[in-house]
């Protein structure tokens, strides 16, 4: 029965159009992701394609992107990306819901996506690092910072969370700064053919 229930539930909410777009999306998030992680900035630059195809096609299909560029990511740059892959997919589903309240047909709906984005990030993937990876990923020189934290302060928690919070406003806001001024550029005959920002579909 679930699996009755959830076929049709997808494939509402992922036409062909939609699906065509995600290797696109997701290229570009492997792009920036990929060159981040090479150069071991602190910042991750993975999430440009996501915000757009979420402004296109919704929540679900920015999540199945954030999912598979994780994936991606784990295989091409750092395997210690995958267990993020679910941060990727809630903040594609989280900025996908904000999208179709119609936050993102202005600068300052924007601004609400990229904390709302920002605070999900932060929170998810935390825990994740605390958890799995015992406060440090080494993924870049973000984690340096976190271990030096951790060694003045002796709280893994605080020092983790307020790195990763300082990281996320930063990388997230050179992100959504990007994908808005990306689609705003976009024709709107070709948006038309895609879900509109104010749908009220879930």
């Amino acid at each position: 029965m679930e699996n009755k229930a959830l076929k049709p539930f997808l494939i509402k909410r992922m036409t062909t159009k939609s699906l065509v777009l995600i290797p696109i999306a997701v290229g570009i998030n492997l792009i920036g992701g990929t060159l981040c992680s090479t150069l071991k900035l602190p910042l991750f630059l993975d999430m440009i394609g996501t915000i757009l195809i979420a402004c296109l096609s919704g929540p679900w299909t920015a999540a199945l992107c954030g999912l598979i560029t994780n994936l991606f990511l784990a295989i091409v740059a750092n395997p210690v990306y995958l267990p993020y892959a679910i941060v990727s997919v809630l903040c594609g589903l989280v900025t996908g819901y904000l999208v179709k309240f119609g936050l993102f047909k202005n600068w300052w709906g924007a601004v609400i996506i990229w904390l709302a984005c920002t605070l999900t990030n932060t929170i998810v993937a935390s825990l994740i690092t605390i958890f799995v990876y015992g406060g440090a990923t080494g993924i870049n020189t973000s984690s340096l910072a976190t271990v030096a934290l951790i060694a003045a302060t002796r709280e893994i928690v605080l020092s983790v969370f307020s790195v990763s919070m300082i990281e996320n406003l930063f990388d997230k806001g050179i992100v959504f700064l990007i994908a808005y001024s990306l689609y705003k550029k976009i024709p709107k005959r070709f948006i038309s053919q895609y879900a509109p920002l104010d749908s009220n579909e879930v």
